[in-house]
């Protein structure tokens, strides 16, 4: 949480080293693209994952 992690380091987490060669910038784009989708489904007040320009990915908890 509030850690970015670059795209690539996402890239392995999700689909493995062997298979991570294979995976588009696009393919990267679409499943966040519908993970928050699916997260502003149940809170649209807030931004769960954002996007850090240059750097990769933060994921955010909502602190209430």
């Amino acid at each position: 949480e509030g850690k970015v992690v670059p795209r690539e380091e996402v890239v392995e987490s999700v689909w493995g080293e062997d298979e991570a060669d294979g995976v588009s910038e696009q393919a990267l784009d679409a499943l966040v693209r519908r993970l928050r989708d699916r997260l502003a489904q149940f809170d649209p007040d807030f931004t769960y994952i954002t996007t850090v320009r240059g750097h990769g990915l933060r994921l955010d908890n909502r602190r209430d």
